[in-house]
């Protein structure tokens, strides 16, 4: 081999050296490269070869630090790869890393980098990389449960496929089986298998292995039971539960819920993104609409904005408040000043949702952002529900403000992690279920967090937002109302209904009736047929072949031709 072999953007990268030199280094490096699979131990000995005469070149230290990663030298691997962060300036290399840190027995250590800033930051290949490493370090450490909520996070399309598909459908279906929940395992295994194409896991080995050992299968005593028959909310141990929408619309209470939250014995929490009330205010209209509740139960966008601002400025900072009483009380109790004009040069601006705020609210906050303030949104649900409809919600006025700014702010309320992350550590729940109504919220956050979801309708999502759904958007269950947490959890599983046939060739989507119904199961088997043939972006054309499919497939807003 020469050094005309190795790529040419490579070779740009050694013209600093001089040619002699360049082209030797070349020559390691195509010999590193080419021998890594057959003979590791010798192709590390070109890397380091390469390393000696070229170690300012930070594509020299990368590949020294890749070769050592997969002979098992893990300290020389993250030296390495360090070293070629540092040159380049580049974050993809952050997986590899936490992975050698595993390699050294400090599964602690891959997920603190797994959680810095720079790893969230990562997108597409990189970020996949970065949660299966994370997850394998939450299974040494004991945690499956935190590895099954972490992969759950990303593209589990059972329709998909390829290697990228099946590594990660493995890792789920690792972390489900270690987990003890050996059906689920099954299943993803199953999935992995499909997937994998070019043959590069072990998901049939697996898949074999547990069936052949069925029988013997066994689930830790502590762990909760796990079966299609098993009720929806004996399958979780905390409930995460919004409010608008989910338990009531206005004045009204949605049916089942009171029953829904009785049954948790003081478990659950109430989780909303409206900030214009306090705990134990939303603890008292809870109450006052027949519901057990205590303060300490509620989880408001507006304390997880006040602490996410706490983390951001010094302590004292003066931060302009748009919003409630409650929003300012939330401020004030982190040790930080509350100002209501920009002339006072606050150092943030927090934005909550108060039906007080109007236009000069709004510009001075928009004034104190352009001069430099840091600002935080409770929430961006862009509707607020009520008994008369769809209101204009705290996200339509942080739009105003992003507009006259051409500035975004951080969000602290669902979808974004501050406010999940919060009730998760409140509650100190080993398999959480959050439920709510809204896909950009509720089950967008509870996938931003890993966690299950169950989507209630009959609230802000209608047919039509479901089946178009991305990944991150998809929840784990749908149903009518709460009743379904009494439900088996097969009731509420997305799939195919025996009452339902549906078929779905390119745009074109053909509903019938095999017996009596609900919405719920309709909305299940539509979205997994539509999901699965990866067709949810385009413009649907659903036709109803009798009476029951169109009055059904109406109830979710979905037209249907005849």
């Amino acid at each position: 081999m020469s050094a005309s072999d190795l790529d040419p953007d490579v070779r740009r990268d050694l013209q600093a050296l001089d040619k002699p030199t360049a082209d030797r280094v070349a020559r390691h490096l195509v010999m590193a490269s080419a021998l890594l699979e057959e003979d590791p131990e010798q192709a590390l000995e070109h890397a380091r070869a390469a390393r000696a005469r070229a170690a300012r070149i930070a594509v020299v230290r990368e590949t020294a630090g890749i070769v050592a990663y997969s002979v098992g030298e893990w300290q020389e691997a993250i030296s390495e790869l360090r070293a070629a962060r540092r040159m380049s300036g580049s974050d993809a290399l952050l997986p590899l890393i936490a992975d050698s840190e595993r390699g050294l027995g400090q599964p602690e250590r891959a997920v603190e980098i797994a959680d810095s800033a720079d790893a969230q930051a990562l997108s597409g290949e990189a970020a996949l990389e970065m949660a299966m490493v994370k997850a394998g370090a939450q299974m040494d450490l004991d945690e499956p449960e935190a590895a099954v909520r972490t992969l759950a996070a990303f593209d589990l399309n059972p329709g998909r496929v390829g290697t990228d598909a099946a590594r990660l459908f493995f890792a789920y279906a690792s972390a489900l089986d270690a987990a003890g929940r050996r059906s689920d395992a099954v299943t993803w295994f199953q999935n992995a298998a499909a997937a994998d194409v070019e043959d590069q896991t072990d998901a049939e080995f697996r898949l074999m292995e547990l069936l052949d050992n069925g029988a013997e299968a066994t689930i830790e005593p502590d762990s909760l039971p796990d079966s299609a028959d098993t009720a929806l909310r004996d399958m979780y141990d905390v409930l995460l539960l919004d409010l608008d929408g989910t338990l009531y619309t206005g004045a009204e209470v949605l049916p089942g819920a009171v029953e829904a939250v009785a049954a948790t014995d003081g478990t659950a929490l109430f989780v909303t993104n409206n900030a214009s009330r306090s705990p134990d205010e939303v603890r008292d209209h809870l109450v006052s609409m027949g519901f057990a509740a205590e303060a300490d139960q509620v989880v408001t966008s507006a304390q997880a904005g006040a602490e996410l601002l706490a983390g951001i400025v010094e302590p004292g900072a003066a931060v302009l408040v748009v919003g409630s009483d409650a929003l300012r009380a939330e401020v004030r109790a982190r040790g930080l000043g509350v100002v209501a004009s920009a002339d006072e040069a606050p150092a943030a601006v927090i934005q909550g949702h108060s039906p007080d705020t109007g236009w000069a609210q709004l510009s001075e906050a928009a004034l104190a952002i352009r001069s430099g303030a840091v600002w935080v949104a409770t929430n961006v649900d862009s509707t607020l529900p009520t008994e008369r409809g769809l209101m204009v919600g705290n996200g339509s006025m942080v739009a105003a403000v992003a507009s006259a700014t051409q500035r975004s702010p951080i969000v602290a309320g669902k979808p974004a992690a501050p406010i999940m992350r919060g009730a998760l550590a409140r509650a100190e729940a080993r398999r959480p279920l959050m439920v709510g109504d809204r896909l950009d919220t509720d089950i967008e956050g509870a996938n931003e967090v890993g966690i299950d979801s169950l989507l209630v309708l009959g609230g802000v999502t209608s047919g039509p937002e479901l089946l178009a759904a991305e990944p991150a958007l998809r929840p784990t269950y749908v149903a009518d109302g709460l009743n379904a947490l009494t439900s088996p959890r097969s009731a509420s599983t997305f799939g195919p209904r025996p009452e339902w046939s549906v078929e779905v060739n390119a745009q074109h989507v053909s509903v019938a009736s095999r017996a009596e119904g609900t919405p719920a199961s309709l909305a299940a088997a539509l979205a997994h047929a539509v999901w699965t043939a990866d067709v949810g972006g385009f413009d649907l054309r659903i036709a109803a072949q009798d009476d029951v499919a169109e009055r059904t497939l109406a109830a979710l807003g979905l037209k249907a031709l005849r």
